[in-house]
């Protein structure tokens, strides 16, 4: 059995039903992010994981314990909130301490226990400040050995990055997944930024509309998109309009190009790519330049495809020549690199 499950979980408040039949099993020390939009859900899923929120339906098991209907306080878990939620007027080592001492640890134990957390976050010699003389980052730190220091079961993570700017989020980010790596704790993190989930996560689950739309590795989650709000929502994707010339074979003809697939395709397609899928040939799509932009490692160019626009990603070569707005091109993709998606879609 999985050390997380998650059985048909629904939520309603009133007569408005949040999350539908949510369904997951998270292995021992696994890394799985909560990813979606805001209203889809997400946050209300770990709510009820932590105890927050009772579900209207469904069962939450613990390394087979169902706690279900017992308090946040009985199911050992570490939840690290968005807005730190740090004691003000307590030191950086009180905060730490704190569910240690509420659980009566002794203080010769909790003094030691703290001092493992301050050395774990990078911390050690914060213990006696107090959160108003620390930056965000370092308040977001002493939040998670906060919930790390009672020993749960769980980890929850709501957000917790959202509030720091981006060099700080990057650098974050990548602490979190190594001590959760190091201590092996089975950990859900939520959040509505792309990279984070596909960066950290050893699972990605994509939450619409109260429902789980795709559950799977990064790799499968952006390569291999199951829906098309998956397909839309993680990453850029191009869309083009396909004629169906042959089915079985996958013939098809876009903006008055021809090729195949290689594989069947259902009688009513559209097809997309990701901006790195695509790149510039001397024969292919006809497509026009409408605007460049350097990026850095990654010179993107926006075009324009029988009325679509679209988006190339190409490293940066120095020595290449870039094309100019309204300049006519071609653009080309290997067959595994197309989306096949419903018609319409």
């Amino acid at each position: 059995m999985s050390f997380l499950n998650l059985d048909h979980l629904q939520k309603s408040f009133g007569s408005t039903k949040v999350v539908h039949d949510f369904n997951l099993n998270v292995e021992k020390g696994e890394f799985v992010s909560f990813l979606g939009p805001s209203g889809c859900g997400k946050t209300t899923v770990l709510r009820m994981v932590a105890g927050f929120e009772e579900p209207s339906v469904g069962r939450i098991l613990i390394d087979g314990q169902d706690v279900t209907r017992l308090r946040p306080n009985q199911r050992q878990i570490g939840m690290v909130f968005q807005a730190y939620a740090l004691f003000p007027n307590l030191t950086v080592a009180d905060n730490v301490g704190f569910g240690l001492k509420v659980a009566g640890v002794p203080r010769a134990e909790r003094a030691g226990r703290v001092t493992e957390m301050l050395e774990l976050i990078g911390l050690p010699e914060m213990g006696a400040r107090f959160p108003w003389q620390l930056s965000g980052g370092q308040q977001q730190r002493v939040a998670l050995a906060r919930a790390l220091a009672p020993r749960p079961r769980v980890l929850l993570l709501d957000e917790p990055l959202s509030a720091l700017d981006a060099k700080i989020r990057v650098s974050l980010r990548n602490q979190i997944r190594e001590i959760q790596q190091q201590l092996g704790i089975t950990t859900i993190f939520v959040t509505h930024d792309q990279e984070e989930a596909l960066s950290i996560s050893d699972r990605i689950v994509v939450m619409h509309k109260g429902i789980a739309d795709q559950t799977g590795t990064p790799r499968q989650i952006y390569n291999q998109p199951a829906t098309d709000f998956v397909a839309g929502f993680v990453g850029t994707l191009n869309r083009f309009d396909a004629e169906v010339l042959d089915a079985p074979t996958g013939r098809l003809r876009v903006a008055g190009t021809e090729f195949a697939l290689g594989r069947a395709v259902p009688s009513a397609v559209s097809l997309a790519a990701r901006p790195e899928g695509l790149s510039l040939a001397d024969d292919g799509i006809p497509a026009e330049v409408t605007g460049v932009e350097f990026l850095g490692s990654v010179q993107r160019l926006r075009m324009r495809v029988a009325g679509r626009e679209i988006v190339l990603d190409r490293f940066n070569a120095p020595s290449a020549a870039l094309p100019e707005p309204g300049e006519a091109v071609h653009i080309s993709t290997q067959g595994s690199s197309w989306l096949v998606l419903p018609h319409g879609a």
